[in-house]
């Protein structure tokens, strides 16, 4: 019974290395940190574990309306308002070189919505969100509501400019 029982762990142990290729820690080196387990008395056969390497996070500049090069940086909610019915969009943001900003907005079966600046002074820079109704006629639309990403191109970086979301409805 003993026998059996070890002939078992060493084809588990045997077909765990296999099936990671059997590689050595010498195969992974750069990768990341490599545990290998030592041989077993019975099986003579030993496992390697590589853990992936270690990724590196920038911390966020404190202070700052634009975002690092090529990068993204969230609006401030102080530097956000809404005028007219509609909801504020949700997770806004500055992208690249402070010129496009994006954020989120809830759409349904029949709509698209959309985003142009409009209005673009010194002090604030108005975005129509355009939500145009797509259903024709008699059209039954599925009442799934997504959440999609939603872009609008600035002639400046935006800086410590306010943004002003405005709510249109358009029908197709």
């Amino acid at each position: 019974m003993r026998t059996g029982q070890l002939l078992v762990a060493a084809s588990f142990v045997l077909l765990t290395a296999a099936a990671c290729g059997g590689a050595s820690g010498s195969a992974n080196a750069g990768s990341g940190s490599v545990l290998t387990t030592g041989a077993t008395p019975t099986s003579g056969a030993t496992s390697t574990v590589v853990a992936p390497p270690p990724t590196k996070v920038s911390p966020p500049i404190a202070g700052t309306t634009a975002p690092a090069a090529g990068g993204t940086h969230t609006v401030p909610p102080g530097q956000i308002t809404q005028s007219g019915t509609g909801a504020t969009p949700q997770g806004v943001q500055v992208a690249g070189d402070g010129r496009t900003v994006v954020f989120d907005a809830e759409q349904s079966g029949c709509q698209l919505i959309t985003a142009q600046a409009t209005t673009q002074t010194a002090t604030q820079v108005t975005i129509q969100v355009i939500t145009t109704n797509t259903s024709k006629g008699n059209q039954m639309c599925p009442m799934i509501v997504r959440v999609v990403q939603v872009t609008a191109t600035l002639n400046a970086p935006l800086g410590n400019r306010t943004i002003v979301f405005e709510s249109v409805t358009k029908h197709s």
